[in-house]
């Protein structure tokens, strides 16, 4: 991220801070669509995020565009972001889909459910990934955002929050070029990070009980000086062992990685 979006982004958090005491899911819905917009649409993306346009003319812009469909905190708010410096144009845009999952957190965690939204997000990403006809659906440039839109909602119907199906459908239909699983671990590492603690995916060949998970936890904060959020994933293909994934780094204790050693140290 370069400078420019990146002190921008940090303003616009500060901006957003005053307004999660009272936003709802369609305070956070309506951050998704603006961004959605702009990033249909480089035309209205060069204007918004011009560092030479006047504020006036862009305020003037952003009512002609959303004043139908959005509501004055949302309008007020991205008024706030367009006088902002960004990068590219294409940062307002994305700064936007990174307040809105911001806004969502906040309202989960206003609930106390917030582990419950970052283990749906985690859930879902993992049933993209391991069906490979789910996945052709997700991405089907053919099919309707109404057809993408009503298989999503069979999928999630009665086993995710109001916060967490908000996530999915937007990580579905509004991923652009995107992966929804890329995409959906992307929203996970920012609800975790509204949380602050880090993200470990760790993969195992079998289920490993909860007293095991929790030592686990504990000496990877320990090591991290963190908290930390834990996905497991189950993957026989290792064999046996465990492979962690966090921060960038992988610890890979797994079986099937100990067997290509050997097989590199004979060769």
């Amino acid at each position: 991220m370069a400078s420019a979006t990146r002190q921008s982004t940090a303003k616009a958090m500060v901006a957003l801070k005053p307004l999660l005491a009272k936003a709802d899911i369609k305070f956070a819905e309506e951050l998704f669509s603006l961004g959605a917009v702009l990033a249909s649409s480089a035309q209205l993306r060069g204007i918004l995020s011009d560092p030479s346009a006047d504020k006036d003319a862009k305020a003037g812009v952003v009512k002609a565009v959303f004043g139908k469909v959005a509501s004055k905190p949302s309008l007020d708010f991205l008024n706030s972001l367009v006088v902002l410096r960004w990068s590219r144009p294409r940062d307002l845009a994305m700064a936007l889909e990174t307040l809105a999952v911001h806004a969502v957190a906040s309202i989960a965690a206003a609930k106390k459910n917030l582990d419950e939204l970052e283990s749906s997000l985690f859930g879902f990403q993992q049933a993209i990934e391991t069906d490979s006809e789910l996945q052709f659906a997700l991405a089907d440039k053919s099919a309707s955002e109404q057809a993408k839109t009503k298989l999503v909602e069979t999928l999630i119907k009665g086993k995710a929050s109001a916060e967490a199906a908000l996530l999915i459908r937007r990580a579905v239909l509004g991923s652009g070029n995107r992966r929804a699983s890329l995409v959906l671990e992307t929203f996970g590492k920012q609800v975790s990070a509204f949380a602050d603690r880090l993200v470990a995916v760790v993969t195992v060949a079998a289920p490993i009980d909860a007293k095991q998970l929790a030592r686990l936890e504990k000496s990877l904060a320990a090591s991290y000086g963190q908290s930390l959020k834990l996905n497991l994933e189950i993957d026989p293909a290792i064999l046996g062992g465990i492979r962690v994934q966090i921060a960038g780094d992988v610890i890979d204790g797994t079986l099937v990685s100990r067997l290509n050693e050997a097989k590199l140290q004979l060769a």
